[in-house]
């Protein structure tokens, strides 16, 4: 049986962070790895206070989360 891995990254950028999938190929729906992977960074940066969420999709697929936040007053 061969196993795939494949990796999801984060770039974080001036107000907004962007998670994708990195190389590989997932094993099961792409969307729940991406959203997971979100709420990771986001409970690692209390900090801040995600504004808007927008799904970027290809072919009917969710590839790549888009999140804008700002720093918590």
């Amino acid at each position: 049986m061969i196993e795939r891995s494949f990796e999801i990254d984060i770039e974080e950028h001036m107000g907004f962070v962007r998670v994708l999938m990195g190389r590989g190929e997932p094993t099961g729906e792409l969307a729940q790895f991406l959203s997971a992977t979100l709420a990771q960074w986001i409970d690692q940066h209390p900090e801040l206070r995600i504004l808007a969420v927008v799904p970027i999709n290809r072919d009917g697929d969710t590839v790549e989360l888009h999140a804008w936040f700002e720093q918590r007053s």
